[in-house]
């Protein structure tokens, strides 16, 4: 059966051909857009497409869609795109329930009436999804616990590959065959299930927020200081290393540490102080509330591209916390480079396109990874983007054998090309 006679078959999910504002994987397109207006629909169509074994991509504003593997096959995209709006919100509880084609800045605009918000900050979240936010599992730069996607996901709705409904979490819980289905499907990159609603935890929108700036002669310096800032017994809610390259628009002429604080005003305050004490021999400012702002959106979208960018490739080293700033000093002659110390990332732009397997081989040396998080068709073609196997693979292949047994969803996508 011809790829347009599959339409007759496909009404109800409002199939129509791909346009110029449909997002493109590596230059790549599918044949066929889906955009069901219902769960029912949206299930239907993905039980044909197992059954005429079409590759489907799940899809919200695409906004991420380009971190992954080359494709094995892009027949269809599923898109979200009707399947939005708060559901149910509880402010005294401290929940929400949104579909997973919400956009993030909706959803955030609604929960900031109440003083509450997702503390989420992955590369452009304010152009994405709620599901594509849980699908990338990227928690920004805000990354202690509590604050990352698969802490703050109560429970998702889903469809597994042949169109099967699925519930994990929340009040009903119905796993496939015992496994956890909320720790799996975050961070998978729609290989598994197609997630269509999700039930989420809420923060209150801090008091006050404060980024305080110390100047560093290099990556390497930061450890003697994070150990001092550790002696406050006040945990940062953000340290950030930023690279002069990328700084000098904010004026921090050098290699920076930043530490951001948040809560309360009071709490704040005294971390600042107590900061500015365990730091009294270093040169350190508080960068004035505008600027802080714009330099964290900045940073935030920092593994992003914009038309034009001198520095089209882009690479995230993952590192155990103590050895972090060691990676990040080893890879700073590549380009314009963003670590988060505590959290073992390091993020690397360059114009280089060999660059990578360099920095891989470096990352190997200090026992770290290396992931192809953009970079030309060309050299995605030659590498598995995600570097070093983990060592659960047999077991992750086990699962996705198990949750999608024709492999249609985000064929060789992930980890491993799964």
């Amino acid at each position: 059966m011809k790829l347009t006679d599959r339409k007759n078959f496909l009404e109800e999910a409002h199939p129509r051909p791909p346009t110029v504002e449909d997002p493109a994987i590596d230059g790549m397109k599918p044949s066929l857009v889906l955009e069901p207006d219902s769960v029912d629909s949206a299930g239907r169509a993905l039980a044909l497409c197992q059954r005429e074994r079409l590759s489907v991509v799940p899809v919200g504003r695409g906004s991420r869609l380009h971190v992954g593997n080359l494709p094995a096959g892009l027949d269809v995209y599923l898109s979200t795109a009707h399947l939005q709006g708060v559901v149910d919100y509880e402010p005294a509880d401290s929940t929400v329930t949104a579909e997973a084609g919400t956009p993030m800045a909706e959803l955030q605009k609604e929960l900031g009436r109440h003083n509450q918000f997702l503390p989420w900050d992955a590369p452009r979240s304010d152009q994405g999804t709620v599901g594509g936010v849980l699908a990338a599992g990227e928690p920004g730069f805000r990354r202690r616990p509590g604050s990352r996607p698969r802490d703050l996901l109560l429970g998702f709705e889903g469809l597994m590959a042949d169109g099967t409904a699925i519930k994990a979490g929340g009040r009903v819980v119905k796993n496939v065959s015992g496994y956890d289905l909320m720790r799996l499907v975050v961070g998978s990159r729609g290989t598994l299930v197609v997630v269509t609603r999700a039930h989420l935890h809420v923060r209150p929108l801090p008091e006050a927020v404060a980024t305080w700036a110390v100047s560093m002669t290099g990556p390497g310096s930061a450890a003697q200081l994070i150990s001092c800032l550790r002696e406050t017994s006040i945990d940062p809610e953000v340290l950030a290393i930023v690279d002069p390259r990328l700084g000098d628009r904010q004026s921090l002429p050098s290699w920076t540490l930043l530490v951001r604080y948040e809560g309360l005003e009071d709490a704040v305050v005294a971390a600042g102080e107590k900061m500015s004490r365990a730091l009294s021999s270093e040169e350190i400012w508080r960068i004035e509330e505008r600027q802080s702002t714009e330099l964290w959106l900045r940073l935030r979208d920092f593994p992003t591209l914009k038309e034009g960018d001198p520095f089209p490739i882009v690479i995230m080293g993952q590192s155990i916390p103590s050895r972090t700033a060691q990676l990040a000093e080893k890879w700073q002659g590549a380009g314009p480079l963003l670590c988060y110390p505590e959290s073992g990332l390091v993020y690397a732009r360059t114009d280089d396109p060999e660059a990578y397997s360099s920095l891989l081989e470096t990352a190997r040396e200090q026992g770290a990874n290396a992931v192809l998080e953009v970079g030309p068709p060309a050299v995605k073609a030659q590498v598995d983007v995600f570097g070093e196997i983990p060592g659960g693979f047999e077991l992750m292949k086990r699962i996705k054998e198990k949750l999608d047994p024709a492999g249609i969803l985000s064929a060789g996508r992930f980890v491993g090309r799964l």
